[in-house]
This record gives C-alpha cells, sequence and structure tokens, in this order.
C-alpha cells in the first residue's frame, strides 16, 4: 500500500493526442508524380476547353436560334455556377477526399455537357451550361488540392505553369476547333467533345489517385458516422446567399441597357436583391466561425485581400477579350467563325509563354511579385491601343495589340494562386478553403466581366446605330452579328461596321481600368518570394500542433 507521500499511480501508457493528417505522407516525386500530374491536366483540360471552345461558335449558336440577346447567357450561366459553387466545395473538400469530390464534378459536368449537346433552345443550352458549370468548379478546386496534397511548395510554380500552359495551349485549340465544328459539322460537337475526354478523365482518376483524406482532417474523426455528420453541419445557408447574390447581380447587369432599360424595376429590384443577399451573406460567416464556409480566419492580412482582387480582375479581362474579339473579327472582317479563331492566336499563345516562362522562372528565382507588377502594364498598354482600331486597321497593328495583352494576361493569371499558397504554408487545412477563395474571385471577376462587357455593348451598338445607320434593320443587326454581310442592303454596311467597332473599341478599353487596380493590388502583396519550409512530413512542433488540428 502507497504511503501518505508516495508518488500517485499514474499510467505508464503515453496520452493519445489527436494528430492532423499531414502532407509528408503523401508527397509523390517522379513517375508516380508525372502520372498524377498528367491525370490532372486531362481533369483541368476540360473546363479550360469548355470556357474557350464556345467563343467562335457562340455568335452562330444565338444566331441559329435567333437570340444573340441571350448569347452572354449561354457563356455567363456556366460562369455563374462556377462561381456560386466554387467556395462550396472549398469547404466540402475539408470533409471528404479530393479523389471523390473530382469524380463527383467531372459526372456533373458530363450530365451538363450532354444537355447542350441535344439542346433545341437556347434555353435548354443555359439549362446545361449552368449543371456544367457545377461540375467545373469542383473540377477545378479538387484538382488544385490535390495538387497542394501530393506536391512541395517548391515546386508547384512549375507544375502551376504546366496547368496555366494547359490552360492556354486549350484556349487556342478552342476557338478552332469550336470554329471547324460551326462552319463544317454542327456546333453541337461543341458540347459532344466533352464527353470522351471526360470519360478518360473519370477512368483516370478513379484507377490512379490515391484516395487521402483532407488535409489538417483529424484521423480520429474519419469514420463514415463522424464525416456524415459533419456533413450535415456544412455551411448551406452560406451557399445560397452567395449564389443569390451573384444570380441577381448578373440578371441585373444583363438586363440593364440590353433588354430592360436601367431604371426598369426588374433591375432595381436585382441589384437590391443581390446588396442585400451580400450583406446577408457576410453577416451568417461572422455568425458561423470556423464552421462557416468561408472563415473570416482567411483574411488574415492585407495580402489575402489583394491576391482576391487581383485574381478578380485577370479573369475579368482574359473573359472580355476571348469572347469580344471573335466579335469584332466576325462583324467587322467579317471572317468566318473558324478564321476568327485562327485570327486569335497571337493573344492565345502571349497567355501560353508568359505563363510557362514566368513559371519556369519563378520555379529558379525564388520571385513571383515582380511578375504580378509587370502584367497589369502590359495589359493597359494593349487595352488602350485597341481604342485606335477600325474596320481599316491592318492585321499587324491587331497581332502587337494582342500579344500586349495576352502578356498582361498570362504574368499574373496563375501566379496568384501560388501567391495565395506562399501565404497558407504554415496552415494546409485552409489550403482548400483558400483556394476556394481565389477561385471564386477569379470566376466572378470573369462573371461580372461579361455581365459589365454584356450591357456595355449593347448599350453603345444601339447608340451607334441610331447615329450611323438609322434606317438599319435594328433586329437583324443586333441579334446576329454573322448575317450584317447577307441580310442588310449594302449601302447600310458600312455604317454598321462603324456602329459594332466603336461598340467593340469601348468594350475593350475596359481592360484600362481593370490594369491599374490590378496593379494597385499587387502593391499591397507583402510576401513577394517563395519561402524555402521545411519537409511537409515534418511534425509541427508542440507548440503549433493544436492549429494543424481541426477544431
Amino acid at each position: 500500500m502507497p504511503g501518505p507521500h508516495s508518488e500517485p499511480m499514474v499510467s505508464q501508457q503515453p496520452v493519445e493526442k489527436p494528430k492532423s493528417v499531414e502532407q509528408g505522407a503523401n508527397i509523390l516525386i517522379g513517375k508516380k508524380l508525372a502520372v498524377v500530374f498528367v491525370a490532372m491536366l486531362l481533369s483541368i483540360s476540360l473546363i479550360s476547353l469548355d470556357q474557350t471552345i464556345l467563343a467562335t461558335a457562340l455568335p452562330r449558336i444565338a444566331s441559329d436560334f435567333n437570340s444573340f440577346s441571350l448569347q452572354g447567357w449561354v457563356a455567363d450561366s456556366f460562369l455563374l455556377a462556377q462561381t456560386a459553387f466554387c467556395l462550396f466545395y472549398g469547404q466540402t473538400l475539408r470533409l471528404f477526399p479530393c479523389k471523390w469530390v473530382l469524380v463527383f464534378a467531372i459526372a456533373v459536368f458530363e450530365i451538363g455537357s450532354l444537355i447542350c449537346g441535344v439542346g433545341q433552345s437556347i434555353h435548354q443550352l443555359i439549362v446545361g451550361r449552368t449543371i456544367s458549370g457545377v461540375g467545373a468548379a469542383g473540377i477545378y478546386i479538387s484538382v488544385m488540392q490535390v495538387m497542394s496534397e501530393v506536391t512541395l511548395l517548391k515546386d508547384r510554380a512549375r507544375l502551376y505553369g504546366m496547368f496555366g500552359a494547359v490552360f492556354a495551349i486549350s484556349s487556342i485549340i478552342g476557338p478552332l476547333i469550336g470554329g471547324a465544328f460551326t462552319d463544317h459539322v454542327t456546333w453541337r460537337w461543341v458540347f459532344f467533345l466533352n464527353l470522351p475526354i471526360g470519360g478518360v478523365s473519370l477512368v483516370a482518376v478513379i484507377l490512379i489517385l490515391k484516395t487521402n483524406p483532407p488535409l489538417g482532417s483529424d484521423p480520429r474523426k474519419r469514420s463514415f458516422r463522424d464525416i456524415v455528420r459533419q456533413g450535415m453541419h456544412m455551411d448551406f445557408v452560406g451557399a445560397t446567399l452567395i449564389a443569390g447574390g451573384v444570380t441577381c447581380l448578373l440578371m441585373a447587369l444583363q438586363w440593364g441597357g440590353n433588354t430592360k432599360p436601367w431604371n426598369s424595376k426588374a433591375v432595381i429590384i436585382c441589384f437590391v436583391f443581390a446588396g442585400i443577399s451580400f450583406l446577408a451573406f457576410v453577416s451568417w460567416e461572422v455568425h458561423m466561425g470556423e464552421r462557416a464556409m468561408l472563415p473570416l480566419t482567411i483574411f488574415k492580412s492585407r495580402s489575402i485581400y489583394a491576391i482576391v482582387a487581383y485574381c478578380f480582375l485577370t479573369r475579368f479581362a482574359l473573359l472580355v477579350f476571348s469572347f469580344y474579339l471573335p466579335v469584332f473579327y466576325q462583324a467587322a472582317k467579317n471572317h468566318s467563325a473558324t478564321i476568327s479563331g485562327i485570327d486569335m492566336l497571337p493573344l492565345l499563345l502571349a497567355v501560353v509563354l508568359c505563363v510557362i516562362g514566368s513559371g519556369q522562372t519563378i520555379a529558379r528565382i525564388k520571385y513571383y511579385w515582380p511578375f504580378l507588377i509587370a502584367g497589369p502594364a502590359f495589359l493597359a498598354v494593349g487595352s488602350g491601343l485597341l481604342y485606335s482600331i477600325d474596320t481599316t486597321t491592318r492585321e499587324p497593328k491587331l497581332i502587337g495589340f494582342q500579344i500586349l495583352i495576352g502578356a498582361g494576361i498570362g504574368l499574373g493569371m496563375q501566379n496568384t494562386l501560388l501567391a495565395m499558397q506562399v501565404e497558407f504554408k504554415d496552415t494546409p487545412k485552409l489550403i482548400g478553403q483558400s483556394l476556394g477563395m481565389a477561385s471564386f474571385a477569379q470566376l466572378f471577376g470573369g462573371t461580372l466581366g461579361l455581365g459589365i462587357a454584356e450591357p456595355v455593348f449593347a448599350s453603345e451598338l444601339a447608340k451607334y446605330l441610331r447615329r450611323y445607320a438609322p434606317d438599319a434593320p435594328a433586329a437583324i443587326v443586333e441579334e446576329s452579328p454573322t448575317a450584317i454581310h447577307s441580310k442588310i442592303p449594302a449601302e447600310m454596311i458600312p455604317g454598321v461596321l462603324r456602329a459594332y467597332t466603336d461598340s467593340l473599341k469601348v468594350t475593350f478599353v475596359l481592360g484600362v481600368p481593370i490594369a491599374a487596380l490590378a496593379l494597385l493590388a499587387a502593391v499591397f502583396i507583402d510576401n513577394i518570394k517563395m519561402v524555402e519550409i521545411a519537409p511537409a512530413g515534418k511534425p509541427p512542433p508542440a507548440a503549433d500542433a493544436e492549429k494543424h488540428t481541426d477544431p
């Protein structure tokens, strides 16, 4: 029996503390990394090709359905769904293995593509594009999460450069394929093409990718019951509020100055509901705390705000030029869909080369900030020069202007995602949601870019038609740019072409203020270099162990 001063008996077994799932055990190198990386490239090619293949086919699709005023919705519905769901997927990746989230997303994307391919009206196309957008949001976020799990930070600049290259190469061949299908087969193959590519991607992900638990997750809370319980507490209210806000805002921008006057009740109501939804979303996220779809702990420094703003502005510019340059060539230059795709090669090649070149250079010098500063300067110059074009502008000038714009976009497009990961290198469990936030900013930028460009172009076109071609049949001119050279009297064509060109000039010059704002955002990014860190598999110090576990 122990005496009064003896030590109390204690168990000799160490108390087991919860450990978060660390990244190091999942790091891949060599052939294993190459195989997984190819599978991820294939997945990314789905959404990158789908975003650009429609650019040259869209004027023909809208003309076939006599719904040019709704063409913006065919493009915007895809981006709208991506924007609305990417934050939700970011939260989902904290609970479920990204492999199966990616499989689900690819399947949804394929269903949407099938609906588009067999659609018999512009409204069916919009529905199908919305479903595809829901899948595309999950594909993009999941792929970024996979790369965060299986690669070291120091290697990601080069790998992200390759992702950007796939995106940019798809941007090159997409308009060409879309134009070729539209001119020589049928535009429906623009959507049917996704089915075999998606099928191969789906099989590759299922067979090749390992099922890993989410970064930073507690291995003691990975039972089916635990996951279901956590899933039931996901931020569905926040997802609904952000989706409603984005939808109302886009509807107001699509209607205003296009199909409805800006002071119409419908437009005003949409603006009001958008504002209310966004304010309610912020309030709800504050209330939810760490269980929020977008935890406020993510916004830990001014750099985060600056990176988010830069993501938004870069994609804004990319989508505006990708969709409205083909309109210029097809309307003002009377080029076919296929030729207008070739006409865009300077812009797209510049994006490709700058994405690859900046990624390779950053991998060597470790500094990414100079590229974020240089990009907006090129974009501003190229956008400003496009304001000088007219129907007689020679091709060498147009090529030069496109190269400047492409360089401005390519130098910063992928490097913002790298900058975001540098900010969260010490808190891996937040990487999925931080990338979701960055992707939300990119997609919202593209959505809002097209949403703003559409009414700007429509209102300017109506104004210039009254000035230069008042007797031209406005219904034909505004609903089908491809019909300008075939369905209106020859004596009216010069005035209509001038109206189209002047309207597009105003649309293109939007790139100047966008570039200025991007440059300002880059100035406020504090971390300018990829900091070398300890191997990802090294356990965190005891003092920091708490912040590496789920609450």
